[in-house]
């Protein structure tokens, strides 16, 4: 079996302001062929979210919104890591208005402009996407909960 190779290419990002709440995100954006959740986060979100996820990059002092702590979506929805509302905020966006420079994309427009594929893959690459942040959760950190003993 060949080893499947990603190609990296720096695209000039007229895509990234094709949606309103794209607007403000960083002037460039990354090809990647692959689909796999690992490389995509390499490439797409480290900048900003980092690789442990927590969000602590010099990117992030420029942003207007700080970057989310990914490393902790488990911990904030009680011990459950919320993979359906990262895939619906990678696809649709945080619902916020995009202000300032540095704003979180929607990925799902960028995803398809730059990749020109089936909406099937684009949707591949987004669920692929969140069960890799689904990775970097800090269980750690979660809070357990406490047992009461009745007697």
């Amino acid at each position: 079996m060949l080893p499947f190779v990603a190609v990296l290419a720096y695209v000039p990002s007229g895509v990234n302001s094709d949606t309103p709440a794209n607007k403000g995100s960083f002037p460039f954006s990354v090809l990647v062929t692959s689909t796999s959740g690992p490389e995509m986060y390499a490439a797409y979100c480290t900048g900003c979210h980092g690789k442990d996820g927590r969000g602590k990059t010099i990117a992030a002092r420029y942003c207007t919104v700080p970057p989310a702590d990914l490393s902790q979506l488990a911990r904030n929805n009680g011990g459950i890591y919320p993979a359906k509302k990262v895939c619906q905020i990678l696809q649709y966006g945080t619902g916020k208005t995009a202000e300032g420079q540095g704003y979180m994309p929607v990925w799902e427009p960028l995803l398809k402009s730059m990749n020109d594929e089936p909406p099937w893959i684009t949707k591949a690459r987004i669920y692929n996407l969140a069960d890799y942040v689904g990775m970097l959760q800090d269980y750690s950190a979660t809070p357990r909960k406490r047992l009461t003993v009745v007697r």
